[in-house]
């Protein structure tokens, strides 16, 4: 799980940490009082960020890289964040603002609206309730346009709305594991392309990714 540590002991030939660093990353049992974990899902930190800062990073931030690596959306492109205003979301509509994309994104109640307003979407947010209010909010935001890439956490006809508003290289990203596509499905019914996200079996077969 994610941590934020300082480094008691460490193998040989590891030349980013040292025993006294200040680290945060993945280790296993997260929440003991000692934790072990491989060095190259750890990196060290600097007293800019709290612990407590950085434990939060490492999952939300790794996630959303690995979208966006996956997608790989250009400066000017249409984006939408499924969640906007959960961990996730708002790590990708700060990636989306580095990039240049032009981001719209989907929350439920009215402060988080509001707080995705005060963030730079104003006038970009959606429905994450209701299917025909998203569907129909999207279009009207794209106009003659379509998404680019899509970071999806959401179920149901979200998930067809999205494709739908996707061009034809465009790419969903789902993060999501309850009632999703399967890859035969999104094969037989849509021409674009779909990739699932999955962070823990990434580290587990390939951690230095």
């Amino acid at each position: 799980g994610d941590c934020a540590v300082h480094i008691s002991a460490m193998g040989t030939g590891i030349p980013h940490l040292k025993v006294g660093d200040a680290a945060l990353g993945h280790g296993l049992a997260a929440l003991a009082s000692l934790s072990k974990s491989d060095a190259r899902l750890m990196a060290a930190i600097t007293d800019s960020l709290s612990f407590e800062q950085a434990c939060t990073l490492p999952t939300t931030w790794c996630t959303v890289h690995m979208s966006l690596l996956a997608a790989r959306p250009a400066s000017g492109h249409d984006v939408l964040l499924h969640a906007g205003a959960g961990g996730v979301g708002l790590t990708s509509k700060e990636y989306c603002h580095f990039i240049g994309n032009r981001a719209m994104a989907n929350v439920g109640r009215p402060y988080k609206h509001f707080y995705l307003h005060k963030m730079g979407l104003a006038g970009r947010t959606l429905s994450s309730r209701d299917g025909s209010a998203f569907a129909l909010g999207a279009s009207k935001l794209l106009g003659s346009g379509r998404l680019r890439f899509s970071l999806n956490s959401l179920s149901a006809d979200f998930i067809a709305c999205t494709f739908a508003l996707l061009r034809q290289d465009g790419r969903l990203c789902e993060i999501g594991k309850r009632a999703v596509w399967s890859y035969e499905r999104h094969e037989a019914a849509c021409c674009n392309h779909f990739t699932m996200i999955a962070l823990d079996s990434t580290i587990d077969q390939t951690p230095w990714w």
